[in-house]
């Protein structure tokens, strides 16, 4: 078995602190908005969300102008269809651009190399 959720605990994820985070990443960009929700402040909140979606929507239009193609600087576009490496995930149109690792600590867990990342 690779996962027990019987015996496993959840942890929080690790994040930087906002500080160090860019502008555009995700716990900075909408931190606002999440507060104004922890804080039953709907009205707030979609003002946050609104100003956030008028930005991204304003800078979709500059490009569209000017040409410029976007690409996501953490995401590729899926590469599905018969026999690919992604066959199945067609109905995706990004996936994560990045390599899983298993941590040293955590070989024991993948006895066998070929199931490794």
């Amino acid at each position: 078995m690779f996962f027990n959720a019987l015996r496993s605990k959840p942890s929080s994820p690790l994040c930087r602190p906002l500080e160090e985070q860019e502008e555009r990443e995700s716990q900075k960009l909408w931190f606002k908005t999440a507060q104004a929700v922890i804080d039953r402040n709907h009205e707030l909140a979609t003002d946050e969300k609104t100003k956030i979606e008028e930005q991204q929507r304003e800078e979709a239009a500059l490009r569209v102008n000017e040409g410029v193609e976007w690409h996501p600087r953490l995401f590729r576009a899926v590469k599905g269809g018969p026999g690919g490496s992604e066959e199945g995930e067609e109905d995706l149109e990004w996936i994560i651009n990045a390599q899983m690792f298993v941590l040293p600590g955590l070989v024991d867990y993948f006895p066998d190399e070929r199931l490794r990342c």
